[in-house]
């Protein structure tokens, strides 16, 4: 089963990126993760949750390789 709702919700308001270091809650990443990112990667991240926002989170810890 793939991961719900919930966890891209906890993910999102969490203080901790999928790296490790601290982030902002209601970002989906660190400054220093969400910079490597290619623009459009930038911004699907702002997809709405249940609209995109998790494959978008997705790809992008992918392309990170975290």
């Amino acid at each position: 089963m793939g991961k719900g709702l919930k966890f891209y919700i906890d993910e999102l308001m969490s203080d901790e990126c999928a790296c490790g270091r601290p982030k902002w809650p209601k970002r989906s990443f660190c400054y220093r993760c969400y910079v490597r990112l290619p623009a459009d990667m930038r911004r699907d991240l702002y997809k709405r949750i249940g609209d995109g926002y998790e494959a978008a989170y997705e790809e992008a810890v992918k392309w990170l390789q975290l």
